[in-house]
């Protein structure tokens, strides 16, 4: 009994991480591989590393030198091409977004040596699999843009035809309801079955756990299905081989804040306007990222809190004594006006 209590415990980290990879975003990465000439160059090495990890992926490119790695995790990779006869050529700064299909096509040139070519500068992403229209926020727009409430799924309105909803505290995509929008996280279901509508669905994030997201606004894939309006998939921030983390804090006060424009009521009894309600929003966290096994398994946690303090006064009035005798008047004048009438607030009832 006691091995296989064992035994089970060893298995749930792995299934959690089985069901981690299966389920996340990734991009793709596909080209042909020509030569000078431009005639197409088959069986060519291709390496695909990607810098935060050292994780490398490899494919040959098929006979009529097209080449395709696909389920590769977001982020920024090195991208080597390689065959005997020809020098070796590198891009070292290819970056890949979630859901991405990148098209890279190089070119080889005949050398006798052993010589490699470089490419320094980032390479501009160009898609030909697909028309789909979207836009990517990264997590650096998401720490640097003023975030009154440090929700990143405000910056969902930089997408192309996307404006603030009025009702459910949505986005409306090209006019859609908002209702009509499905959230996704880490690859999995993240709608709120009770609010469908509201911005972040069932489980929102903070820019501090929020690698990137994709929202594509037309013409997405099959493979999202359920909505027709915007597609908003949120990939969460992972280890590296570098142990990295930080802490943060965010206050509103509001001694440093005006007042509410509905925050102006009388006092009945003093006849000066109400004291200012008090407003204190305390967001706090910390966060850490690094390896367990160092180019094979990482691990990333983060520790939210927060401490929020406001107050609305609501001043009730009662009418006086000469608003109430008129009441009872109006009242008893209809009561013998319809003597068989029921009568409920000024109106009559058979």
């Amino acid at each position: 009994m006691h091995t296989r209590l064992m035994s089970f415990m060893m298995l749930i980290p792995v299934l959690f991480l089985s069901s981690t990879l299966a389920y996340a975003q990734t991009a793709s990465l596909s080209g042909t591989v020509t030569d000078s000439s431009g005639a197409l160059v088959p069986h060519v090495k291709v390496s695909v590393v990607n810098v935060s990890t050292n994780v490398s992926r490899q494919v040959e490119s098929g006979s009529g030198g097209v080449y395709s790695v696909v389920e590769l995790a977001p982020g920024r990779y090195e991208v080597t091409f390689e065959k005997t006869g020809f020098r070796t050529v590198k891009f070292g700064a290819v970056e890949l977004t979630v859901d991405q299909k990148l098209t890279l096509d190089t070119k080889l040139e005949v050398s006798s040596a052993s010589e490699q070519v470089t490419v320094e500068g980032a390479v501009v992403p160009i898609d030909t699999t697909d028309a789909q229209v979207s836009n990517v926020v990264e997590h650096k727009q998401m720490t640097e843009l003023p975030l009154i409430l440090r929700d990143p799924y405000q910056l969902v309105l930089l997408g192309p035809g996307v404006t603030q909803s009025d009702n459910l505290g949505g986005v409306s995509v090209n006019g859609g309801r908002e209702r009509n929008n499905n959230f996704m996280l880490d690859g999995a279901d993240n709608n709120d079955a009770e609010d469908p509508g509201s911005l972040g669905g069932a489980t929102s994030q903070n820019p501090d756990s929020t690698e990137e997201f994709r929202v594509i606004t037309n013409n997405f894939a099959p493979e999202y299905g359920r909505n027709n309006g915007a597609i908003i998939d949120v990939i969460t921030r992972s280890g590296s081989n570098t142990l990295h983390g930080d802490t943060f804090y965010f206050g509103r006060w509001d001694a440093l804040g005006a007042r509410d424009y509905f925050n102006h009521q009388i006092d009945p009894i003093t006849g000066s306007v109400a004291p200012k309600n008090p407003y204190v929003r305390n967001l706090y966290g910390a966060s850490l990222g690094g390896p367990i096994i160092k180019d094979k398994t990482f691990f990333f946690r983060e520790l939210p809190g927060r401490s929020v303090r406001y107050e609305l006064d609501q001043y009730v009035g009662r009418p006086n004594r000469g608003v109430q005798e008129r009441q009872l008047y109006v009242y008893e004048s209809q009561q013998r006006r319809h003597p068989g009438d029921q009568c409920y607030g000024g109106g009559r009832r058979k």
